[in-house]
């Protein structure tokens, strides 16, 4: 049975008109704040609240704070999510079909690759192994808040966070005179000291309603790129490669899209990428609540959810069309779009026919460099001016970056906070999710361990992390990132070297395309944790690099490289003979060969996508009618 809709929070607003954003949000905390938690995370974005939740799945008797500076979750860069992230929602949260009534639906990834003229396009995809979701990044960040909460962590918003640090490594030496962790007696009492001490958590809280501090036994640092405890480790480091990237984007209304017929599939919901010898474009349709009040958009939250607890069928839910009038949360859908382009690109010495600002020039800059993606917005995408605030434009520059100390004594940091490579496979949400995940062990260790070995096993879990992300991930998410722009500077390397990538990546399809996330999936970093990925790229990389901006590479570069993913290919199509590969990527057989002709997936893939016959959006093979709007299929 569903349960009647609660509009819990329109009424409190209405019968409180003064209450800010922040305070309604804390609102919705089942306990009251104490000033002591066993854990503390600081920030509520995607990646800090999955590690909360994640851990708070699997260690309930904890108690976990979490700390956001802004008065509530606002749109931010990072819409289009991968597998990593669909399998974690799955798992730790709710079924897909509950997720997809707040969500934009998408079925893979699709790239289109231009020439340096902007003349040719050669496609590649992949999809039909899982299904994800483009998140409007509000809305995502206020239904983990409110799932965090429901299941007992407390998030508050409107709180900053700062910290105090011992002046030198705990670890090395501490006050007592400890070295390499190893507890040294007490100098007072005789005793071992053997436990742990974390950084002091301190609050600015704009409400004034809590206390300055908060006593923390562990902190995990989820700040973004702010990075309120990292800094205080020392400064960015940049990664091999001698260019970083920067990023431009603006978000659009679709008009009446009709795509040339060389960018096939246009229409399919998958992530779309145009990619160019500078860098690449992405095009993510999103279903945007931006127009809903918070306290609205918290009701139908809560209804979703209080549903879901109850184990009422994620088919019983309202469509969301349904869903918005009941709770008068208006919706619409947009698309955002941007590029992501090496910085050591030489731009024309006068930028301003372009536009007003340095982000509106750089992105129409490129918006007219090449014909295709000029013909494409100018006739199927209207800019929204000022849709998210005060700006329409956007701009982040030298992205690309890792945090030199990423754990120590009491503490962990996750997501950006510890590093970014790239929008395209990042830290950020779907790598992240394993860095998240395996904090969350980590921390479930920590916890678990006797009093007396808790210090030894902190600065073992400390050692790991560090060695997980800063040593193992970022690096390999840097080559993961050199290898994709390398691909682009040619439409044949572009051709050789992504089904090379689909088949590093996924490896064995059934293997790793599960339900959930579980351990296991921690150390395959999108699939640049792979052996396989890290061999290939490195000699593939070892021929193409350095590049340079408006260099092209040597007919003999391209000759190499092509052989090297042929050889790669047919290697792995030996050792997983099982993979169908004609039923999820539309220009291949199972074997990876191209097929003349062949611009459909073969039958037999896990998932596909279907247009809805009244709204015209889509929904999977596996749902009896459309989430938006309810058409049967």
């Amino acid at each position: 049975m569903v349960y009647a809709p609660i509009r819990r929070f329109a009424n409190l607003r209405h019968d409180c008109p003064d209450i800010s954003d922040s305070m309604l949000l804390n609102s919705n905390n089942q306990t009251e704040f104490t000033g002591v938690a066993d854990v503390v995370v600081a920030g509520a974005g995607i990646i800090g609240l999955c590690y909360a939740i994640h851990l708070k799945n699997i260690s309930p008797h904890l108690e976990i704070n979490v700390f956001e500076k802004s008065s509530s979750p606002t749109q931010k860069i990072g819409e289009s999510t991968l597998s990593s992230f669909s399998r974690f929602v799955s798992g730790d949260i709710i079924p897909h079909d509950y997720f997809l009534r707040l969500f934009g639906l998408k079925d893979g990834l699709q790239f289109y690759c231009v020439d340096e003229r902007g003349l040719s396009v050669t496609s590649e995809d992949i999809g039909g192994l899982d299904l994800s979701f483009q998140l409007d990044r509000r809305m995502s960040e206020l239904f983990l808040t409110m799932w965090a909460q429901k299941i007992g962590i407390n998030v508050y918003h409107g709180v900053g966070t700062d910290f105090k640090v011992m002046p030198e490594d705990a670890f090395a030496i501490s006050a007592n005179g400890d070295k390499d962790g190893v507890a040294a007696p007490n100098q007072e009492i005789g005793t071992a000291m053997n436990h742990f001490t974390a950084p002091q958590v301190l609050l600015d809280d704009a409400s004034q309603s809590l206390a300055t501090s908060v006593k923390a036994k562990l902190v995990c640092d989820a700040t973004g790129f702010s990075r309120r405890l990292t800094s205080k480790f020392g400064n960015r480091e940049t990664f091999k490669g001698g260019w970083n990237c920067d990023a431009y984007w603006a978000y659009f209304q679709e008009t009446d899209v009709k795509t040339e017929d060389r960018l096939d599939h246009w229409n399919y919901p998958a992530t779309k990428h145009i990619c160019f010898p500078e860098g690449w474009g992405w095009f993510i349709k999103l279903i945007s609540w931006e127009k809903s009040p918070l306290s609205n958009l918290m009701d139908l939250i809560s209804y979703v959810i209080d549903n879901a607890k109850r184990n009422v069928s994620a088919r019983d839910i309202p469509s969301t069309t349904v869903l918005s009038e009941m709770f008068d949360c208006p919706f619409e859908f947009i698309t955002s779009i941007g590029w992501a382009v090496r910085n050591d690109h030489k731009f024309p010495d006068n930028l301003e026919e372009y536009g007003a600002t340095e982000s509106e020039r750089k992105f129409t800059y490129f918006k007219r460099k090449y014909p295709t993606l000029e013909r494409l917005m100018d006739n199927s995408y209207a800019i929204l001016p000022n849709y998210y605030g005060k700006k329409t434009y956007f701009v982040r520059k030298s992205m690309a970056f890792q945090s030199p100390v990423v754990a120590g004594d009491g503490w962990l940091a996750i997501g950006n906070s510890a590093g970014f490579t790239n929008p395209l496979i990042s830290p950020g949400i779907n790598a992240g999710i394993g860095g998240a995940f395996y904090a969350a062990m980590l921390t479930q260790e920590i916890f678990a361990a006797p009093e007396e070995s808790s210090r030894a096993v902190m600065k073992k879990s400390a050692n790991a992390f560090q060695a997980y992300h800063h040593d193992f991930m970022m690096p390999r998410l840097n080559q993961m990132n050199r290898f994709w722009y390398s691909m682009f500077r040619d439409h044949r390397l572009f051709e050789a070297m992504i089904p090379s990538f689909w088949a590093v990546g996924v490896q064995e399809i059934d293997h790793l395309y599960g339900a959930s996330f579980v351990a296991e999936d921690v150390n395959w970093v999108v699939g640049a944790g792979t052996a396989d990925f890290q061999t290939y790229s490195k000699a593939v990389l070892d021929v193409l690099e350095p590049t340079f901006d408006g260099v092209a590479p040597t007919e003999d570069a391209v000759e190499k490289v092509q052989a090297l993913s042929k050889q790669l290919r047919r290697r792995l199509h030996d050792r997983y003979p099982g993979n169908k590969w004609g039923c999820y990527l539309r220009k291949y057989d199972d074997s990876l060969r191209i097929v003349p002709g062949k611009h459909e997936r073969d039958i037999g893939g896990k998932y596909t996508c279907i247009q809805c016959v009244g709204c015209k959006y889509w929904m999977h093979n596996f749902s009896d009618f459309c989430l938006i709007c309810g058409t049967p299929k």
